[in-house]
């Protein structure tokens, strides 16, 4: 991926979508700035116009800038390939299960080979970490950088068929010395183990492209969180976005919690309880929970069963998203290194929280994994509604 080509195809396609001479690029102009977040309405910026201004005032590395292009640059292919599955006739089971025992579609080793093909050529990446893959893979020195890539290619993919929600999960860790790779070593695998097995303190990007009415590309490099919709007239992710901050508690007579109910059976009975007085108005008076900040309305359920559906629906209106431990599943589904961690960055960069723990006490950007595909419990949405799962859990 070569990123100043990148560039100036985004200012390319940037004069064609801001140009009013042709029907076409006016009617493609109209659909973009009623989604634009810029104030200025002949601009629309691109996702890579935003990598290199952040390049430029020293946010980020030339490096990483690359890294996250490509990133971008796959999750565009992806997006195709789910649209046109049921045409490709790529829909269905691949036969296969992955390291955490599930069913591999056909659409998740797709996506996977273009995440891994396309972060091995920039050249800028020293380890990928996927959900597909049992172990890291190292690039070798010649061909590969510092940064360490892990991700989810397809999360959700048992929705992919019904053609509901879905997404991709990255997250980008800064260089660990401790992993140099070089062929000659025979304990390349073990320093490698080692050096992706970092807290999610050690992000240094990390974000969720959502694949469904439009894509969605929604990102953090420590400061704030933005979005950016993909415009198919030009092929550029548009910034639709800015300084994203998720709602202290879910507001507007619509606050909802987002999580599998019929898994209450197997968790703590003092979290059941919680969630259970959510639906009833009765219910939370009697548990002491004010619902003022919701018009003294229970709460709504939405549960798609793709963290990354569900998570941007409470990104943007606020709430609750849980995933806690259960009998069946003691450490949660989620994956930690390359989906627990990232959500967890972009939910506190955005003002709210993410947690976990018998009493929702402790950061997930604090653990540090044991093995790379550990699985993690999660609670994380508005600051407030954490906070009061937290009261309600001591």
């Amino acid at each position: 991926v070569s990123y100043k080509c990148g560039a100036r195809r985004a200012c390319r396609a940037r004069r064609a979508c801001s140009s009013s001479r042709s029907h076409r690029h006016s009617r493609s102009f109209s659909a973009r700035s009623a989604l634009s977040a810029s104030s200025n309405d002949s601009y629309a910026k691109t996702l890579s116009i935003w990598l290199l201004e952040n390049e430029r005032d020293d946010v980020i590395d030339t490096d990483l800038a690359i890294l996250l292009s490509s990133i971008a640059s796959a999750c565009k292919q992806i997006s195709s390939l789910v649209k046109l599955a049921p045409l490709q006739g790529n829909t269905g089971a691949a036969g296969t299960q992955n390291t955490s025992g599930d069913e591999v579609k056909k659409l998740d080793v797709l996506a996977n080979e273009v995440f891994v093909n396309t972060l091995r050529s920039t050249g800028r990446t020293g380890i990928i970490v996927t959900e597909e893959e049992e172990q890291p893979v190292a690039i070798d020195v010649v061909s590969g950088g510092d940064y360490i890539a892990t991700f989810d290619p397809i999360d959700g993919s048992s929705n992919l068929d019904a053609a509901v929600t879905s997404g991709a999960i990255f997250g980008v860790y800064h260089p660990n010395e401790q992993c140099k790779v070089d062929a000659s070593m025979d304990d390349v695998l073990e320093q490698c183990l080692t050096a992706v097995q970092q807290s999610g303190e050690a992000l240094a990007a990390s974000g969720y492209c959502m694949f469904s009415a439009s894509a969605v590309f929604m990102i953090t490099v420590g400061n704030g969180v933005y979005g950016f919709t993909l415009d198919e007239t030009c092929g550029e992710f548009i910034l639709t976005h800015e300084k994203l901050k998720i709602p202290e508690m879910g507001q507007g007579g619509q606050a909802i919690v987002s999580c599998n109910l019929g898994n209450t059976p197997l968790w703590d009975p003092k979290l059941a309880k919680y969630v259970d007085t959510l639906y009833s108005a009765e219910g939370a008076a009697a548990a002491g929970l004010d619902l003022k900040h919701n018009k003294d309305k229970p709460y709504s359920y939405r549960y798609i069963g793709a963290l990354v559906g569900d998570f941007h629906r409470t990104l943007l209106y606020g709430g609750i998203w849980l995933y806690p431990p259960d009998s069946k599943a003691p450490e949660g589904k989620a994956r930690l290194l390359y989906e627990v961690a990232p959500i967890g960055m972009i939910a506190e960069q955005a003002g709210g929280m993410a947690m976990f723990g018998d009493k929702a006490e402790k950061r997930v950007l604090d653990v540090v994994p044991k093995k790379v595909h550990q699985k993690h419990p999660m609670f994380v949405g508005s600051k407030g509604e954490v906070e009061r799962l937290q009261k309600f859990l001591a």
